[in-house]
């Protein structure tokens, strides 16, 4: 996934909600486009859930949608729109709006969480908080996250157009990524309410899933895309 596919994975526009999920979709079910990148679902995997789940793409392209299906598949998105997009397309697909620090779920729910490209706009700690307190024990997690040169891209963008306030904007993210790189700890923008957003470094993010008691973490890179997996330890394994 290049940088500017990546780009392509931030928020959609209000205005078109369903148009920018469906070309997520497609993207989610052709191997061959940039920002391709998903998750393996495993026949062990029997309860599966998608924080900043959109319109439920990814759970699709993992073929979650599916009838024959044996994965149970829920979604959480902030984004009223976009399960309103998702729910009469996928009825199989259990989509609810809500929040990734304050997830709906008992603990120790899911076999799998998922997230794609979503964490970026999360309080960090507190949503890995939640994904593990779900996760059952031996159960996984898989991520994919944002690098800091897309956010660097974004800054020279805004400053070329002019756009002072979408340059203020980026180098709060650029500080904020930082700031998590340094202490595994993220912050809300200080001006707006527009939330928590930041970039994600190996080490920031090593630090933030240990913190969250998360074990064997495996990281991977896809055209300079950062993407993660970790585990619940179970009793046995002394976590």
């Amino acid at each position: 996934m290049t940088p500017d596919a990546v780009r392509s994975r931030r928020r959609p526009p209000s205005a078109a909600p369903a148009a920018y999920h469906l070309d997520e979709l497609a993207i989610a079910l052709d191997p061959t486009r940039p920002g391709h990148l998903l998750p393996e679902v495993r026949p062990h995997h029997r309860r599966v859930l998608d924080v900043g789940c959109g319109a439920g793409q990814t759970l699709v392209g993992c073929g979650l949608h599916r009838p024959e299906a044996s994965a149970e598949a829920w979604g959480v998105d902030l984004d009223t729109a976009a399960i309103a997009v998702g729910r009469p397309r996928w009825p199989r697909l259990r989509l609810l709006t809500a929040r990734g620090e304050s997830l709906p779920f008992p603990d120790a729910s899911f076999d799998l969480v998922l997230s794609r490209v979503a964490l970026p706009y999360m309080d960090i700690p507190a949503a890995l908080g939640e994904f593990a307190r779900v996760l059952r024990p031996g159960g996984e997690l898989w991520l994919a996250l944002h690098p800091a040169r897309l956010v660097v891209r974004q800054l020279a963008a805004a400053a070329r157009a002019g756009a002072w306030r979408s340059m203020a904007y980026q180098l709060y993210v650029l500080a904020n990524g930082a700031a998590f790189h340094l202490t595994g700890v993220t912050r809300p923008f200080p001006l707006a309410a527009r939330g928590t957003e930041s970039w994600q470094s190996r080490r920031g993010m090593r630090t933030a899933l240990r913190r969250a008691g998360l074990t064997d973490v495996v990281t991977t890179r896809h055209d300079g895309t950062l993407a993660m997996t970790a585990r619940r330890p179970r009793a046995a394994d002394g976590g």
